[in-house]
């Protein structure tokens, strides 16, 4: 139908509020789905809504669980009780696994039981797979940090089969997911190469190809050719987001913390490494090897893993890795913590961390 109106959508989740707990597993997942898909965000709804499927999971068909925390990703509510109660009672089809993998990804939880059951439903049935539903699952598991080689062998054998029938954006996300996993597959990734030489990529496609590229560049095994064409494009993607200074609050804290450590009083803000592609938080060039420090805000963690990092800051920090730099995550949440306690833990803290040239 297309037309959302704001007005019957706000009458409609008050009168539902007072009536959730009436609600089955399949009314919550419908109502949940709906909102998502009109782009209606009440955050209180959804918070009770969440809370009332939490209460029966187990009554909640596989396609209803997919539904329901798509949904809840899709207008940003995180709620552990739901997301850590997932159990895979049943047989999922592949846009099931697909859409929970992604919901479960936007969202930054990990369950590494319940990834692992979700990966074997997968598996005898990936050739099922539609396209955007291996790509989405691709970048699931590599945003949550979820390695498995047999199965990311496997994906990439269907998508081999499927790859004529890639979008750009199921291109991008399966060569950055491949790179992010460190997953090295030659053949496939030279036909996704090509592939792409032939398709119209948005800026962030664009980025998240040349990420690839410079994983290319790791390998100790020979890699497949970049046709110049292509990546010149990729890299004037990215070094116009790379240009895109963005210092977060904590930075200058993080920075003049540093400073007083002994040895580190040359650190500098906004380092640019040597080949220009890269934008260090804080850097100290000296020494033996070069040391990055990043601070790190909370999206680039797990939600409920807060001291794991998500794909995307691993594959930074691998590459930051290969161009010499020893590379230290300052969590910004911990580390105000620490400063609550004053500025001898805030320092201790930062020494723990390894910062020293």
């Amino acid at each position: 139908m297309g037309h959302v109106d704001a007005a019957f959508m706000d009458a409609l989740v008050q009168a539902a509020s007072s009536q959730l707990y009436k609600f089955n597993a399949q009314d919550l997942a419908k109502m949940a789905w709906a909102l998502a898909t009109v782009g209606h965000v009440d955050a209180a709804f959804m918070g009770a809504l969440a809370q009332a499927a939490s209460s029966q999971l187990r009554s909640f068909k596989p396609q209803e669980l997919a539904n329901t925390a798509w949904a809840l990703a899709t207008v940003g509510h995180v709620d552990a009780a739901f997301t850590g109660g997932f159990v895979p009672a049943a047989q999922l089809h592949p846009q099931d696994v697909a859409n929970t993998a992604w919901a479960l990804a936007q969202l930054g939880h990990v369950d590494a039981v319940f990834m692992g059951a979700l990966v074997q439903a997968a598996l005898s049935q990936l050739r099922s797979f539609q396209p955007q539903d291996l790509a989405n699952t691709a970048w699931a598991l590599a945003t949550m940090g979820h390695s498995d080689a047999d199965f990311m062998g496997a994906l990439v054998q269907a998508a081999t089969l499927q790859l004529l029938n890639f979008n750009p954006q199921n291109l991008a996300n399966t060569a950055w997911a491949l790179a992010a996993l460190d997953e090295q597959h030659a053949g496939f990734m030279g036909a996704l190469i090509e592939q792409a030489c032939t398709m119209d990529l948005n800026a962030l496609g664009l980025c998240q190809l040349f990420q690839s590229m410079l994983w290319l560049d790791t390998w100790q095994q020979a890699a497949p050719a970049v046709p110049p064409q292509l990546f010149t494009a990729c890299k004037k993607a990215w070094l116009e987001e790379v240009g895109i200074t963005r210092v977060s609050c904590a930075q200058p804290q993080v920075l003049d913390a540093i400073r007083q450590l002994p040895g580190c009083s040359d650190a500098s803000s906004e380092h640019q490494t040597d080949d220009g592609l890269f934008s260090i938080d804080i850097a100290l060039p000296g020494g033996n090897k070069k040391l990055a420090v990043e601070a790190d805000g909370p999206t680039h963690f797990l939600s409920n893993t807060p001291a794991v990092p998500t794909g995307a800051t691993r594959l930074r920090n691998r590459l930051l890795e290969a161009r010499g730099w020893r590379v230290v995550s300052v969590p910004v949440t911990e580390r105000d913590r620490q400063v609550a306690k004053g500025a001898q833990a805030a320092n201790a803290y930062l020494s723990s961390l390894d910062v020293r040239v």
